[in-house]
């Protein structure tokens, strides 16, 4: 836990955000360089780490009293996002739909509750926020999300159609084809507004879900133990393959796909059942798109290890906002840095970003050593009174570790 004693570079777009005051973007590239280096990225941790913070006060009162609008800084992001070739968008991508359960321990958090994490297999205690995501073959990156609050009249799913307005009436986001897993599939409303912009769409079914076939209603688990697979080749993986023009139960016609990976292990994959409005698209096609959904994966494991994603303890639900949008932001900013690690190798811009971050970690370094020797005697003993400060035992009521020098 090392004292980041200036701004990190990656942070200098922000200086273009014209929805913040000069001050406010101080604050943001303060923010946000913490959420990238601190090792505490809670509100009292970037204050004692980033020391061009300007104290706790004043980094808790950018999130919850300063006037700026969020999601205009959201749109300024994705349009800064947009002038680099390596980040930017185009019809040939997807939007991916999503949700991710940010676990807690209180109980006085916005839209805090009881929901079913599906990488933990069980219900937890926590925060739960329904994303969009976009990616393609060169990058992959955050669009929009909303937090889901049990106390209010609106579903994950109307989240979730609100989000495809703001994308396709606001911001105009141009991929053509959306993403999303068996729970968003299963809605018929979602799937409609979907098609109502023109736009296809790819998902998985529930094994129970009723298609018709032979002039009756079954479930698709049991229409894939009647019909013969062929097994075909796809980018070096060998698959069972079903595929034709079927009716299911609320999605009307669409091209329903029955695979299943073949391996050398003893193991049997999944059997998956895949629908689509694009009824000619062969089943190369599908598979492959799909694919492309394991970057908002990622990106949620990126954001809760490295990007204080589940590290905002403020109680108002705008703080909290701002939070998620700033993290947003952060990510978006290491896309945009340096791609080579030290030994020279590539990093695929649409996979983890671990190379970015190690970039930023030794400018940390480089930075605390250029002030060193930049400044005088003095100065370094009040840098030597900061690092005393990080390191010196805490009681844990500022979000402190306990650390000890």
């Amino acid at each position: 836990m090392l004292p980041i004693t200036d701004l990190l570079s990656c942070t200098e777009p922000i200086d273009e955000f014209e929805s913040l005051s000069p001050e406010q973007q101080h604050h943001a590239k303060t923010y946000t360089t913490g959420l990238v280096a601190a090792s505490n990225k809670t509100v009292a941790g970037i204050a004692r780490e980033v020391i061009p913070a300007q104290g706790k006060r004043a980094v808790n009162k950018f999130l919850t009293e300063y006037d700026w609008d969020e999601d205009q800084v959201n749109h300024e992001r994705l349009e800064e996002l947009q002038k680099h070739g390596e980040t930017r968008w185009s019809q040939d991508g997807y939007i991916i739909l999503d949700d991710s359960v940010n676990h807690k321990t209180g109980k006085e958090l916005p839209g805090v509750g009881r929901f079913y994490d599906h990488a933990e297999g069980e219900t937890v205690w926590g925060q739960n926020l329904v994303y969009a995501f976009y990616a393609d073959e060169k990058t992959a990156y955050p669009l929009a999300f909303r937090l889901y609050d049990d106390d209010d009249d609106r579903t994950k799913y109307d989240l979730a159609r609100e989000i495809i307005t703001e994308l396709e009436d606001e911001v105009g986001v141009p991929a053509d084809t959306y993403l999303m897993d068996s729970w968003f599939t299963h809605d018929s409303n979602l799937i409609d507004h979907i098609e109502s912009y023109d736009k296809d769409w790819i998902g998985p079914l529930r094994s129970n879900r009723q298609v018709t076939y032979g002039g009756e209603e079954i479930r698709v688990d049991a229409l894939a133990e009647r019909i013969d697979t062929v097994e075909r080749e796809i980018d070096d993986e060998t698959y069972k393959i079903w595929t034709q023009k079927r009716s299911v139960s609320e999605l009307g016609e669409v091209r329903l796909l029955i695979a299943e990976k073949v391996t050398e292990e003893d193991d049997e994959n999944p059997v998956r059942y895949f629908a689509s409005n694009k009824i000619g698209a062969p089943s190369e096609h599908l598979i492959r798109s799909y694919s492309f959904r394991w970057p908002v994966e990622v990106f949620f494991e990126d954001s809760k290890q490295d990007l204080g994603f589940g590290d905002c303890e403020v109680r108002d639900e705008g703080g909290a906002s701002r939070h998620w949008h700033l993290q947003m932001l952060a990510y978006s900013l290491l896309r945009l840095g340096p791609e080579s690690s030290a030994s020279g190798t590539q990093c695929s811009k649409a996979s983890s970003i671990q190379v970015q971050l190690e970039y930023a970690l030794k400018e940390v370094v480089y930075n605390l050593f250029s002030w060193v020797r930049d400044h005088p005697k003095q100065a370094l003993d009040e840098l030597m009174e900061e690092i005393e400060h990080l390191f010196l035992h805490s009681d844990g009521s500022d979000g402190s570790k306990g650390w000890y020098l």
